[in-house]
């Protein structure tokens, strides 16, 4: 098993009466790509119940995390969010809107899975190539490319993660704050995203 940390980030929209069956459908699936691995749910400020059954979902599966938007704010936040915030080796975030199909992530996960072990040699040359991220001190230039790529995203697609820059540092943790609420970490889980535990392979099924 290819042993590198998955994250799949599913933002949801008053989806509560579909929400347990795709992460079900997801756990169970990612269970069989790799022993690392978690979804993210981004309640993108669902009117319904949404929040809720995410939270149940969350209280049965270490592999669940839950953030929530305050108001709805659309995908261009939750990729800002993922690619500044999850630290998994991969991240695969679907659209919010189109049917769950379990098979983009296995076929996204194969396809970044084997280009990453055909490249392991020359990652630290391109790594140098791409310049320090201060470079990139226009934050309209930044939200614009935000909206160009979501409007692209259709179904899941692999995302790229963001080094860390300390030029953007304090921005990001402001924005977050008015973006997202944290709800306090249980005292059963990690509360960072990142912290995926390396778990046995459940039948997450049989587990609701």
């Amino acid at each position: 098993m290819f042993n590198k940390s998955l994250t799949v980030v599913l933002p949801v929209y008053n989806g509560e009466t579909r929400l347990r069956k795709n992460v079900n459908e997801i756990l169970e699936l990612a269970s069989e790509l790799t022993s690392k691995f978690g979804v993210l749910i981004i309640d993108d400020g669902s009117s319904d119940s949404t929040y809720e059954v995410a939270e149940e979902l969350a209280a049965h599966f270490p592999q669940v995390s839950v953030r929530r938007h305050r108001q709805r704010r659309g995908l261009g936040s939750v990729i800002d969010y993922a690619q500044r915030r999850v630290r998994s080796d991969a991240i695969i975030l679907h659209d919010g809107v189109t049917p769950i199909d379990s098979g983009e992530i296995k076929s996204l996960w194969r396809s970044w899975s084997g280009e990453t072990t055909a490249n392991k040699s020359t990652a630290a040359g391109a790594a140098a190539m791409q310049g320090p991220m201060s470079e990139l001190t226009n934050l309209s230039a930044i939200h614009a490319a935000m909206e160009r790529a979501h409007k692209s995203i259709v179904g899941f697609q692999m995302v790229e993660p963001l080094p860390f820059d300390e030029a953007f540092a304090e921005w990001d943790v402001s924005a977050t704050a008015n973006m997202l609420r944290s709800d306090p970490p249980r005292a059963a889980k990690p509360s960072s995203i990142g912290e995926i535990p390396a778990l046995p392979r459940p039948k997450f099924l049989r587990a609701i």
